[in-house]
């Protein structure tokens, strides 16, 4: 049968301000209403059964991969967990030791979640000839005809035509800007998509080949309660580097769809709606005398520019991104730059999503932080006290459940209630609509590890 493995674990740091570290752009609605995770499974409508369709993601991600897909058929159990991020080749390891277990013959399909494709009608129609392929033992690679000289993306030399499909010579890592315009002007080369379709089988004989250190720790696993405890010693390493630079067994089928891996501001902006002077416009946005200039807003407020060309502007609540749109791929650098100064911006948005709803950073200061606070229809926080901190709670919209000092009562709109610290208490929406109430903190210490949990629906250890 055929299996397809979705790839959701990435944090997508060239993508910030938009993309944080725990809401990366695969569960964002970058192109359309959908999340890229969503259409990525959309996708495969008509192709794979959803009972056959396997998501891998970091822990941290599980309860927004349940709620994204929950439309979708996918089971539950299908949601493979990696308790940290070990790039491609253990992810992708892991679930064809899983898959292979339970069907010998397994094909299967390996998408990444955060990419941006049209005409979905030819996207099936290229993976059809793939998994035909791959059925003949190949690990077979999907490439894309370079639209541009990139220096975003890794680069497959390919070789002479087959039946069915082309040899794949080389895997190229990203070049410089020289020699990607070598390989432009040059019809054998191909965009790497990172869409792979293999058996199995084959792959875990390649793994045991070529990374024998990581096939030693997956064959121990017989389930995933056994991955806890293997993960920890496997070291990161992506597939391409790890496998398809070596395998001699790589075929490579053309795609006849339009793909890109938005892995990069520019990206959306090729793929984005312009005027006549090449300006992509935010909600909110006026340009006078600029061209080649790109607002992605999310900051809820006029972005002007005047005399300026070939720019990003990237704007949210907490921060904002002025970028050359030949620099795009640097982005990732500042991003590593906030986190050696551990500011919280790479990490989360001021707007926070959890598995009950979400909360709003609407102001701080010394000793108060002042929340807006959305609970989802019959969610719950976990039962919990603050050490350092008291909590002052108006209901502005729906009815809550309050408990605490051993009692519960309803607290409905325009009336408050106080939490001081040290004391017990719960939040609770029991209505079928959502329940937003303003949070006021008060107190020396104010962060999210301040919290004591005694029962959790969510069985979180920390927030």
């Amino acid at each position: 049968m055929t299996y397809a493995v979705i790839l959701a674990g990435g944090v997508g740091s060239r993508f910030w301000p938009f993309s944080r570290e725990l809401e990366p752009k695969q569960f964002m609605s970058i192109v359309g209403e959908e999340s890229l995770l969503q259409a990525t499974a959309r996708r495969l409508k008509g192709l794979i059964e959803p009972e056959n369709v396997y998501v891998v993601t970091n822990s941290v991600y599980f309860y927004e991969v349940r709620a994204q897909l929950g439309g979708f058929g996918i089971p539950e159990k299908n949601i493979i967990l990696e308790p940290q991020g070990k790039n491609t080749a253990p992810a992708i390891g892991l679930c064809a030791r899983l898959i292979g277990r339970r069907d010998k013959d397994a094909v299967l399909v390996v998408l990444p979640a955060d990419h941006y494709i049209k005409n979905d009608v030819n996207f099936r129609s290229t993976l059809k000839k793939a998994i035909a392929c791959a059925r003949q033992d190949f690990l077979v690679t999907v490439g894309i005809r370079p639209s541009a000289p990139s220096t975003g993306y890794g680069y497959i030399r390919s070789g002479e035509k087959k039946s069915g499909y082309i040899e794949a010579r080389e895997f190229l890592e990203k070049p410089d800007l020289a020699r990607a315009r070598r390989y432009f002007k040059d019809k054998r080369f191909f965009w790497n998509s990172g869409i792979f379709i293999w058996k199995a089988s084959v792959f875990m004989d390649e793994v045991k080949k070529y990374l024998p250190g990581l096939y030693s720790k997956l064959r121990i696993v017989e389930s995933v309660r056994d991955i806890p405890r293997i993960w920890p010693g496997i070291k990161p390493i992506s597939v391409d580097y790890g496998i398809m630079e070596h395998s001699k067994k790589v075929a490579l089928i053309p795609a006849f769809f339009y793909w890109t891996d938005l892995g990069s501001w520019d990206a959306l902006a090729e793929v984005s709606p312009k005027d006549r002077e090449g300006n992509i416009s935010g909600e909110d946005t006026l340009n006078l005398n600029s061209r080649g200039v790109c607002v992605f807003s999310r900051g809820n407020r006029l972005v002007s520019t005047i005399g300026v060309n070939d720019l990003i502007i990237a704007d949210t609540p907490d921060a904002l991104l002025v970028c050359d749109r030949n620099r795009t791929q640097d982005v990732k650098h500042l991003v590593d730059k906030l986190k050696t100064l551990r500011r919280k911006e790479h990490q989360v948005h001021l707007t926070e999503r959890r598995p009950w709803g979400s909360f709003t950073v609407l102001q701080k200061g010394p000793g108060f932080k002042i929340k807006l606070i959305e609970l989802a229809p019959k969610k719950r926080i976990s039962l919990q006290r603050h050490k350092l901190r008291a909590e002052h709670w108006v209901v502005i919209s729906g009815t809550a459940k309050v408990t605490g000092s051993g009692k519960s009562y309803t607290v409905r709109s325009n009336e408050s209630v106080y939490i001081p610290k040290g004391r017990k208490h719960r939040l609770e929406n029991p209505a079928s609509a959502p329940l937003k109430i303003v949070e006021v903190q008060t107190g020396g210490y104010l962060e999210e590890d301040d919290i004591e949990r005694f029962d959790d629906d969510f069985k979180r250890m920390q927030e």
